[in-house]
């Protein structure tokens, strides 16, 4: 009796298991998928390979395909995915952008009880779909994504793990998809999930961005941004700021700068670390027949790009505007939460030398001793002037994969 009574429990949590996609997901297997045998780091991954990571992480941030990880680590895992695929079948997978294709646009439907969420069949969290019967729930338009696209990558983390420990490629172990095919029916258009047994992997974007090589208007960073490394700077004529004052005349390229800030800010994989202000004043347009300068400085000690660097005690004409001015960026600058300096300095250089400078330090998070692409932050950075927000028309993109190599 006790068998049969086991052999029952078994079968019912199959059941549930195949046909509650409610079910939690456990989210501990995307960190843990990392420890298995051969597990392909980034730094470990060879030109082809690296350029497929690359690939279809650029395929996650332009489209807004999020999880409940980093992108870079949700990256890393689908590239570990398709090298498995490629251990099968070396000539099938080699292009990410045509392994991963967008397949449809789904049209969502305002909640009648919260016009802010979405109509659903069950409530969407990141990990799981609460009372999953009732087909007038609300949920969150980020969430039913996150959920689906979480689920998907747990999938696919675990059938990497599954394979390096047991280097089974046969066929029926991969006879199934991953993820979860939405839709919207009915009469009130809810949305209703069924888990994938087309042998495709399934993933929701929330956001479409264009290329930075497709659109002109949509190429132009504010910021410089070098090949690679950790600062981006950006160099703003004296012209911003009010004729001998430290009230700024024009804002707009400054708060356009730190529009651009706030969503690096935002972004998951990185962290702004500290921010220099160099406020520099022209020691060759002296104020009053004072330049700035120490006493008696013979000319041309200070030429451009060579500068004299304002004391605290400093109190000249032009000491105080390049100090104000530095101090007015900074106090623009606060909202961002960083560390701000200011270096005061004072030049020869006429028009030229009244400028203010500002070098950004950008980390990637939790791996301070690894550098940025310059694809990297410009695709962060431009996101603000490439993104249509999706959640604003309540549409999500789907996007189809092979998860089966014997399709």
């Amino acid at each position: 009796m006790a068998t049969i009574k086991l052999f029952e429990s078994w079968l019912q949590s199959q059941a549930i298991n195949e046909f509650a996609p409610h079910d939690q997901i456990d989210l501990k297997v995307l960190s843990q998928v990392q420890g298995v045998d051969d597990w392909v780091k980034e730094s470990d991954l060879g030109a082809d390979n690296n350029l497929r990571y690359e690939k279809i992480k650029n395929i996650l941030i332009r489209n807004g395909i999020k999880f409940s990880v980093g992108t870079e680590e949700a990256a890393l895992i689908i590239t570990n995915f398709m090298l498995l695929l490629l251990k099968w079948d070396a000539n099938s997978y080699k292009d990410p952008s045509a392994w991963i294709k967008k397949s449809s646009d789904i049209q969502l439907m305002d909640s009648p009880e919260d016009p802010t969420k979405i109509l659903t069949t069950g409530i969407f969290t990141k990990d799981a779909i609460l009372d999953p019967g009732n087909d007038s729930a609300s949920s969150n338009y980020e969430d039913i994504a996150l959920y689906c696209n979480n689920k998907t990558l747990v999938s696919m983390a675990g059938r990497v793990w599954y394979n390096h420990y047991y280097n089974n490629y046969g066929y029926s172990d991969w006879d199934r998809g991953y993820g979860y095919n939405l839709s919207t029916g009915g009469e009130t258009g809810t949305v209703t999930w069924m888990a994938s047994s087309d042998k495709n992997l399934t993933l929701y974007g929330t956001a479409t961005t264009t290329s930075a090589a497709s659109k002109q208007v949509a190429t132009t960073t504010t910021w410089e941004v070098p090949p690679t490394g950790k600062t981006i700077v950006k160099k703003f004529p004296g012209t911003m700021f009010a004729t001998g004052q430290i009230t700024l005349a024009d804002s707009k390229a400054l708060d356009a700068a730190i529009a651009e800030l706030q969503t690096l800010k935002a972004d998951g994989n990185t962290i702004i670390t500290n921010i220099e202000i160099e406020s520099s004043a022209s020691g060759d347009k002296p104020v009053d027949g004072v330049t700035g300068y120490p006493p008696n400085t013979p000319a041309g000690t200070y030429s451009f790009g060579k500068p004299y660097i304002v004391k605290a005690t400093d109190t000249s004409a032009n000491a105080k505007l390049a100090k104000g001015r530095g101090d007015t960026i900074k106090a623009k600058l606060a909202s961002l939460g960083v560390a701000i300096t200011v270096k005061a300095v004072i030049q020869d250089g006429l028009e030229d030398a009244q400028y203010a400078k500002i070098t950004v330090t950008v980390n990637k998070k939790n791996k301070p001793a690894e550098t940025f692409t310059q694809t990297d932050l410009e695709t962060i950075l431009l996101k603000p002037k490439q993104t249509t927000n999706l959640a604003s028309t309540k549409k999500l993109s789907q996007w189809r994969g092979i998860c089966n190599p014997t399709k």
